[in-house]
């Protein structure tokens, strides 16, 4: 019965030090692809998180399945963020808690936040967090449209491409530039939604299945 015990103890040590061991890597590798972009080496990210190579790919065989991983994780992130958003007391203030943490995240975390624009954000693993997130930002719009401070033809949908935009300016090529131009323009963007003076939107909001369900 000892050895039993012995013996189930240690597969449980094993298996936490293996979680610590991937929880270590992804966070190591969101620094370093913040850093250098997705360039860097998954070299640099073993060294980082004090592993060796041999280790980061046991736990991901691809760059890809580490970018995706990463995701996952500011995906989850963003989640909390959402639902914290939509415990505002102010439905306006919500909205904009919502996008202006985001759009710094993105704008901190470059490297990050090029990824999410490319195929790993399409992957059929990340979906369920996708609709979840969409379920979100329509739940925030709706809310603001009820106390009447966001614009009736705006829908959940629209705060992600709102978001891609005003995450993308730390990419600007204009050496110089504040590293805070973006809440400038977050500004804008925040002014377009609510409702004084808007006009008609054309074309229309791309359909919710379109970023739920790419490619199918």
């Amino acid at each position: 019965m000892a050895a039993i015990e012995d013996t189930a103890l240690a597969t449980v040590a094993l298996r936490a030090d293996a979680a610590r061991n991937r929880a270590r890597i992804v966070e190591a590798a969101a620094e370093v692809f913040a850093e250098r972009g997705l360039d860097a080496s998954t070299a640099e990210v073993a060294d980082r998180a004090g592993v060796g190579e041999a280790t980061l790919y046991r736990r991901f065989p691809s760059k890809d399945a580490l970018i995706t991983a990463i995701i996952a994780t500011k995906m989850e992130e963003a989640l909390a963020i959402g639902e914290a958003c939509l415990r505002e007391p102010d439905p306006w203030r919500g909205v904009e808690r919502f996008l202006f943490e985001l759009a710094e995240r993105a704008n901190r975390d470059q490297g990050v936040s090029d990824a999410a624009k490319d195929s790993c954000a399409a992957s059929a693993e990340l979906m369920p967090m996708r609709k979840q997130m969409l379920e979100l930002c329509g739940e925030l719009v709706r809310r603001g449209q009820r106390a009447g401070v966001v614009r009736d033809d705006v829908v959940g949908q629209d705060l992600i491409f709102l978001l891609a935009a005003a995450g993308s300016l730390g990419k600007l090529p204009f050496p110089g530039l504040r590293e805070d131009l973006w809440q400038r323009y977050l500004g804008l963007l925040l002014d377009g939604l609510r409702p004084e003076g808007a006009t008609k939107l054309k074309p229309g909001a791309p359909a919710r299945r379109l970023i739920e369900s790419p490619g199918e």
